[in-house]
């Protein structure tokens, strides 16, 4: 086990071969494989890390949405008091935007709430910090216009949500993910008062759970439309297929995640404060050191090559640039919760790129799910193996048979004779082997021969060549 990187425990540098990732789809490249969720977890800093893993333990949360509603809510407290410089040098805030979509039992509910209980007793009766649930565009930002420029969208199952006008509101949640208040549209004409002492910059957090179907109609109807805008690309996504486990309850007591309550409060006090002297626009930057630096730079080169498979070379740079901002928000979250004094350390963005890393690769993986193998081409394997098998069977190294003889063999495998035919014309098209005419004993015949060696295979669980058409 790689060990703690702080005396205290908690949050371990992440090993490569540690825990099962995610097995390589279309999506990706050839041979890349992200970090796994147990890494991104072990990513988090020791504070982070230990309420994560006590909100699975005694929750009984999913780590996936563990991950997910924990950073939504370190955003919202962090970005009333600090933002992060870019690498240009130019200022911008902490808020992160976020969707978890897990199947049914996953712990969404669980970690929306138990993750959000400290929120919400901070925020109490301060106007200018506020939750929503699922709200509509002109309400929100009516409600931020009026002086609410700390908000947070949260809720655990978003299926209104995603359902409703604001989550394809993409050009003011692009506004608001940057801080920048959306521009005024007739419907604000006519209120003078709400223009003149509207707030220039505001904040937005959104933290949105929703069941995995609900995300996947949501990107059918919607998801050219979220790219074409840019949104998607900022949108931080992640989706699971996690079971929730009973947890322990009342029989373990909380320690980190008490620790977490207290720190939460602390941020929230101390956003307030400095909320009342200066506008959002105005909160002290954090900066990076140049090692720091240095390794975010070399991660968006990586991330470009990531997202090369699924997505054109200029769409690929535009995924690039958004995910290693949103890697420097994480640093930068994970920084002030953790009280870090100075600039951004290279060990803390070491953990955010791994994080955000995860994430892009889900992002990818949801956005564009592989496709399933079609039936000519599942048959097809199934009749190579076959024939593969009774290669091997008879101690050949290759295969040379009558293509009639392997075209009467269909009702073996519960097939017309078309479809073996399909089988035997999918083989030969992925060069796997040929039919030939040849000639024995002076008579023109069709032969189906294998050019594939059939000791390379094994029969039920070989690894067929990777690209297939």
């Amino acid at each position: 086990m790689t060990p703690p990187v702080y005396p205290n425990g908690g949050g371990l540098m992440p090993s490569p071969n540690f825990g099962p990732r995610l097995q390589p789809t279309s999506c990706l490249p050839a041979g890349y494989c992200p970090p796994s969720l147990p890494q991104a977890i072990n990513a988090l800093t020791p504070g982070l890390y230990r309420a994560a893993c006590e909100c699975h333990s005694i929750r009984g949360a999913g780590y996936g949405a563990a991950l997910a509603n924990l950073l939504g809510n370190v955003s919202y407290a962090v970005s009333s008091n600090f933002r992060i410089r870019d690498r240009n040098g130019r200022s911008m805030p902490l808020s992160l935007h976020i969707r978890f979509a897990g199947a049914r039992l996953s712990g969404k509910s669980e970690a929306h709430v138990r993750f959000n209980a400290p929120v919400g007793e901070a925020i109490k009766g301060w106007k200018k910090g506020r939750r929503f649930d699922n709200v509509l565009p002109p309400t929100l930002l009516r409600k931020i216009r009026a002086g609410s420029v700390l908000s947070l969208l949260s809720m655990p199952e978003g299926r209104g949500h995603l359902a409703g006008p604001l989550s394809r509101s993409f050009q003011d949640l692009s506004d608001l993910y940057d801080s920048t208040m959306p521009p005024f549209d007739r419907a604000d004409d006519d209120d003078e008062d709400l223009a003149e002492h509207a707030p220039d910059s505001a904040i937005l957090v959104t933290c949105v759970n929703v069941q995995d179907d609900a995300n996947r109609d949501w990107l059918d109807k919607y998801g050219q439309s979220a790219m074409a805008s840019g949104y998607l690309f900022r949108l931080l996504m992640m989706e699971t297929d996690e079971l929730a486990i009973e947890g322990a309850g009342e029989q373990q007591p909380e320690f980190a995640l008490l620790d977490y309550d207290h720190r939460i409060v602390e941020l929230i006090a101390s956003g307030r404060l400095k909320l009342k002297e200066m506008s959002v626009g105005q909160l002290p930057d954090i900066k990076l050191e140049p090692d720091a630096e240095q390794i975010l730079r070399q991660a968006q080169e990586h991330f470009r090559f990531m997202a090369s498979a699924a997505l054109s070379p200029r769409d690929a740079i535009v995924f690039a640039v958004r995910l290693a901002a949103n890697a420097r928000r994480i640093a930068g979250c994970m920084h002030v919760f953790e009280r870090y004094d100075g600039a951004v350390s290279p060990d803390t963005m070491a953990r955010a790129v791994t994080i955000a890393e995860f994430f892009g690769a889900c992002w990818l993986a949801t956005v564009f799910p592989p496709k399933p193998v079609p039936e000519v081409a599942q048959r097809g394997l199934r009749l190579l193996d076959s024939l593969c098998g009774s290669a091997r069977q008879a101690g050949l190294h290759t295969l040379s048979c009558l293509k009639a003889d392997v075209e009467v063999g269909a009702p073996n495998f519960g097939w017309t004779k078309a479809e073996i035919v399909e089988a035997i014309t999918w083989i030969c098209g992925q060069g796997f082997a040929q039919v030939a005419t040849r000639r024995e004993n002076g008579h023109r015949v069709i032969k189906f021969e294998l050019i594939v060696n059939p000791w390379a295979f094994t029969s039920g669980s070989h690894g067929y060549p990777p690209r297939l058409v």
